[in-house]
């Protein structure tokens, strides 16, 4: 049999991969033209009821949709137009969630088995309410309890099986609004980007970055707050595992103050949190570490900044928001000469994180240097000269009594140490002089146990005492002493001596009154955030035995 041509060979194989080509553009045109004319065919309205059932059912609440669009193209799908899930009863009237649009994802691979499955529900810009009700029930609380009743497969597993595999969630550019009772908090996040999703080991992995702030105030700068972690499946909320990290990072100091509180504290720096969070919800183990880099006033920028580390633990029940046991711990410099770090350390029997408010509160500080104590005074008050750096250490504790244990309220306790430099009246070489000082309490305050501040001769010879309180202090210089002496005493503390010079010009005005000796009793009072006034006792000029009024 004679061989075939070799061109006529040649061709027919070419004609055959030119009609495999044809058949393959025509299928894919038909597809297309399947994918664009298919979804005007469907009935919207019905589709749109059926998903707004099945989201309602999901999740116990009402929900409604302005409108659905189906599309196949690039993956099948819905977008969904403000979407709405009501509210239970008893947490208020606003919606829980709004969405304007909401854009969900079908598994291509579940339409064939008509079993539809969502590989991803994307939420653009919601607008979510955190509400705590007067039970101390969360309304997110039947949410969680109902996702986690429901059995569902892994979010990344490829095969599907017997139950429907857990969706990826997601919102970008989300607010996070908080409302405690009928108060509807200034705080909120925004900017907020979230993520959630189930893993192999059967645990929810949830990841959120966004902005704190307030509505109250304007807050430029409040940082950015993360966290990541994972939930378990539990029979109730409150044994719910939870393992989670979380930070709050590059916080101006003015603006994270402004943000806690509402005003700016005029101090400046940075603020760095870490948190973690391992437990069930209502007893997770919470572990924080804050730093506070170059802290100073606004006003001006000292000689040397303060750095201050703290860390902080308790025991957190999540759904009531109480922290149990909470200490914090703070290490200080060590005085100039000595090799042992200072330590202030803060605990109460527990804090209520809604309410602002602790019982039990106890303070103590271990050698902790006047230096240090006196650069947090000036973090206060610009007045305070920066050159003063006093030595000496400051130990002891205090209590505040818990009231709900049926006690006194009031604090109890005291503080020891000395002050050590010289006094404005002191020679150079007399800077080591130690002057013991010590801070009582057993009430409503603090007071400072009367404080020699006696010169070499028989003048000066004066006495300080006083007392602080949460509303502000009262201070009271006793003793004689020329008038020269006072103002050069009260310099080492502008903020004291508002309204003195003005009280002794009355007492012993006239000619050399600055050089006179004379008995001085001035008492000083301040409400914290006003002015200081200041008004003598019977002070008598002890000047050739005469007394003056």
């Amino acid at each position: 049999m004679p061989a075939p041509d070799k061109e006529t060979s040649t061709e027919t194989g070419g004609g055959s991969r030119w009609r495999r080509r044809l058949l393959w553009t025509l299928t894919v045109l038909a597809v297309v033209l399947l994918l664009v004319l298919t979804p005007p065919m469907i009935n919207v309205n019905r589709l749109q009821r059926r998903i707004a059932a099945s989201i309602s059912a999901s999740l116990g609440r009402p929900v409604t949709l302005d409108r659905v669009t189906l599309h196949l193209l690039p993956m099948p799908g819905f977008t969904l137009e403000n979407l709405v899930v009501g509210e239970e009863p008893g947490f208020g009237s606003e919606p829980v969630i709004r969405a304007n649009v909401v854009e969900v994802t079908l598994r291509p691979s579940s339409l064939w088995r008509r079993h539809v499955e969502f590989s991803s529900i994307k939420f653009e810009e919601p607008s979510l309410n955190l509400v705590r009700n007067a039970a101390g029930e969360w309304n997110v609380q039947s949410l969680l309890m109902h996702a986690a009743s429901v059995e569902t497969a892994p979010t990344a597993q490829r095969k599907a099986g017997p139950e429907p595999r857990f969706p990826y969630i997601e919102a970008t550019g989300a607010r996070v609004n908080v409302k405690l009772g009928e108060e509807k908090k200034p705080f909120s996040l925004t900017e907020a980007d979230f993520a959630l999703w189930l893993t192999p080991p059967q645990e929810w992995r949830v990841r959120l970055v966004g902005k704190p702030t307030r509505t109250d105030t304007n807050v430029s700068d409040p940082g950015t707050v993360k966290m990541e972690g994972s939930l378990r499946r539990a029979a109730t909320m409150d044994e719910v595992p939870v393992d989670l990290t979380a930070s709050w990072q590059g916080a101006p100091m003015g603006e994270a103050s402004k943000l806690l509180t509402g005003n700016d504290a005029g101090w400046r720096g940075n603020l760095n949190v870490e948190a973690t969070l391992v437990g069930t919800l209502a007893a997770a183990r919470l572990t924080t570490k804050i730093h506070m880099e170059e802290l100073r006033r606004a006003e001006f920028v000292p000689v040397a900044t303060m750095d201050v580390s703290a860390d902080c633990g308790g025991t957190v029940d999540v759904t009531t928001t109480v922290v149990r046991s909470p200490e914090c711990s703070v290490a200080t410099p060590a005085e100039e000469g000595s090799k042992t770090a200072g330590r202030v350390v803060m605990i109460a029997d527990s804090v209520d994180l809604s309410a602002q408010e602790a019982t039990g509160l106890r303070v103590g500080m271990t050698k902790v240097p006047d230096a240090w104590l006196l650069d947090w005074v000036r973090l206060f008050s610009q007045r305070i000269p920066a050159n003063e750096r006093p030595g000496g250490v400051i130990s002891g504790s205090v209590m505040l009594a818990n009231a709900r244990k049926h006690e006194a309220a009031g604090w109890q306790g005291e503080f020891h140490g000395e002050i050590n430099g010289a006094l404005p009246w002191k020679p150079v070489e007399d800077e080591a002089a130690v002057h013991a000082v010590s801070v009582t309490s057993s009430g409503e305050g603090l007071d400072l146990v009367p404080l020699s501040l006696a010169g070499a001769g028989k003048v000066p010879a004066l006495t300080l005492s006083g007392t602080a309180t949460k509303a502000g202090y009262l201070a009271r210089l006793t003793g004689t002493a020329t008038e020269a002496q006072v103002t050069a005493l009260v310099a080492l503390a502008p903020p004291l001596g508002d309204g003195v010079p003005e009280v002794l010009g009355k007492v012993g005005g006239g000619p050399g009154a600055a050089a006179r000796a004379m008995k001085i009793d001035v008492t000083c009072s301040r409400t914290w955030g006003a002015g200081q006034t200041c008004a003598a006792g019977s002070p008598v000029t002890t000047k050739h035995g005469r007394r003056r009024r």
